[in-house]
């Protein structure tokens, strides 16, 4: 593929203003956060000097802990921690193709698709709102999609069970928390309740995760849940 349609992070994004937490920074050092949620992180730290800055402090602060603890004897052995980590759900991400799928996005999400963004079977859930499914794990251990917003359209009021992330790949939209651009990445817990709404002008296309079902505060939005999938 010609260079000039290849992702360019340098000039793609040079104005991010929403970055990750501290938290999940350090999740993300301690490895404990789903293949989903690993890939949202991948994709801002590609376009973020501010994050990969912050996450190289992470690792760092990571490793020095680890190399402070005693050695402990363990509770259980190899196998038995084995048969405990297969009883445990986990999300199962889509396997990806042996080719990148499409180059104008970051490669930990063009990996993962099977073509260009433009031309993904989007199904439609609502006027204006079409998804793409990542994974093909149950709706109650959370959710990893793509999202195609039409200019001007309002997600229904929701919180959270546990964590969301949302990376703006295309576009925009604004809601309670602020204005979110592409490039930026919306990190948010059981404390946030937001009203995304897609601004004017260009489609927004958002990749999304989640570790639980979202907590919807509307009727509307309770009784779409099922069909959503988030």
């Amino acid at each position: 593929m010609n260079q000039s349609t290849q992702y360019n992070h340098a000039s793609a994004h040079s104005a991010v203003s929403h970055h990750l937490s501290d938290e999940t920074l350090l999740d993300y050092a301690n490895g404990t956060l789903s293949a989903a949620m690993e890939t949202l992180l991948a994709c801002h730290l590609t376009v973020c000097p501010h994050c990969r800055a912050r996450s190289a402090i992470a690792d760092d602060v990571g490793g020095q802990l680890l190399a402070s603890q005693s050695p402990s004897v363990p509770k259980m052995s190899a196998v038995e921690l084995l048969e405990q980590a297969k009883s445990k759900p986990s999300i199962s991400v889509t396997k990806p193709p042996k080719t990148v799928g499409d180059t104008t996005v970051p490669r930990a999400l063009g990996r993962l698709l099977p073509g260009p963004i433009e031309s993904l079977e989007w199904r439609t859930i609502a006027p204006g709102i079409k998804q793409y499914s990542l994974s093909e794990q149950p709706r109650r251990d959370g959710a990893f999609k793509l999202l195609r917003l039409e200019p001007g359209v309002t997600l229904s009021q929701h919180t959270h069970n546990e964590r969301e992330l949302t990376y703006v790949v295309r576009g925009s939209y604004h809601d309670e928390l602020g204005h979110f651009r592409a490039g930026d990445i919306a990190d948010l817990d059981n404390y946030d309740e937001h009203c995304p709404v897609v601004d004017e002008g260009e489609v927004c296309i958002a990749l999304i995760a989640t570790d639980a079902p979202v907590k919807y505060t509307t009727v509307l939005g309770k009784i779409m849940q099922p069909f959503v999938g988030i």
